[in-house]
């Protein structure tokens, strides 16, 4: 059993399937928190410059982001490391600081806490705006980017938005920062699928959009008969972009056959 299946929901599968999030919601434990919280500390101690990055701009929003984390959890504000440090150290969520220079520009990455990557480096994509940051996803189109700028814009306080998606990965790692993201994974690994539950919160006082990650690792055989049917089905019409960019057309190939 596994807490999401993106691509059998309606709500989530169209892109990009964002949802409203219950304030209450925001941040979501689960029986894997233990496992989660000692990996993380455990990352944060010996790579902290891999998973954690913020530019000098985003000081305010990080100390209003730990301050509003702590509000919710309902614990005393932490000192004595940077914020995002000691975000990371509270919650399994990642979480990605959205910031824009002035009303109208794209956003800009500004500061983050980021121990479970899904292939993707921290360190490439730091200072910079949405499109590049989304520049290797194959359907992130201009369209697609300027809705996803509007969607930004339109976050309002108070009213956090969701969505989930998805990837299949021949290991359970967390940690994946490798920036060589087009590189062919073991196809004859143990395959697990991997979702990301994405949460948006607008914090008031620095107008900054936190992106949240609260990620899952399951083994493709948890996936219920109704749920791996409606995996397959979302992979057999991928073009070979989708697939290049998903992992690569051998572990394409076994997956299909895990889902048979």
């Amino acid at each position: 059993m596994i807490a999401y299946a993106p691509w059998a929901d309606a709500r989530l599968s169209r892109k990009p399937g964002v949802l409203p999030l219950d304030p209450g919601d925001w941040i979501e434990a689960g029986d894997d928190r233990e496992a989660q919280m000692a990996y993380r500390a455990a990352l944060i101690e010996a790579q902290r410059d891999v998973v954690h990055a913020a530019l000098p701009e985003s000081a305010g929003a990080c100390a209003e982001l730990l301050e509003a984390l702590c509000a919710h959890l309902g614990v005393a504000v932490p000192t004595g490391e940077p914020p995002l440090i000691a975000a990371g150290r509270l919650v399994q969520e990642d979480f990605c600081l959205l910031e824009q220079a002035t009303s109208g520009e794209e956003y800009r990455l500004t500061g983050a806490i980021l121990c479970f990557p899904s292939r993707w480096s921290l360190a490439e994509k730091i200072g910079h705006p949405l499109t590049h940051i989304h520049g290797p996803v194959p359907d992130y189109t201009g369209d697609l980017a300027a809705r996803v700028n509007r969607l930004f814009e339109g976050i309002r306080a108070g009213r956090p938005l969701w969505r989930a998606n998805w990837t299949i990965h021949s290991t359970a790692e967390l940690h994946q920062p490798s920036g060589e993201w087009r590189e062919s994974e073991d196809a004859d690994a143990d395959l697990h699928i991997r979702v990301e539950r994405q949460t948006f919160l607008r914090l008031p006082r620095s107008n900054a959009v936190v992106f949240g990650i609260r990620t899952y690792v399951d083994p493709l055989t948890a996936l219920m008969p109704e749920q791996a049917v409606a995996l397959r089905e979302a992979l057999e019409p991928l073009g070979p972009d989708e697939i290049d960019y998903r992992g690569g057309a051998d572990l394409h190939r076994a997956s299909l056959d895990a889902l048979v």
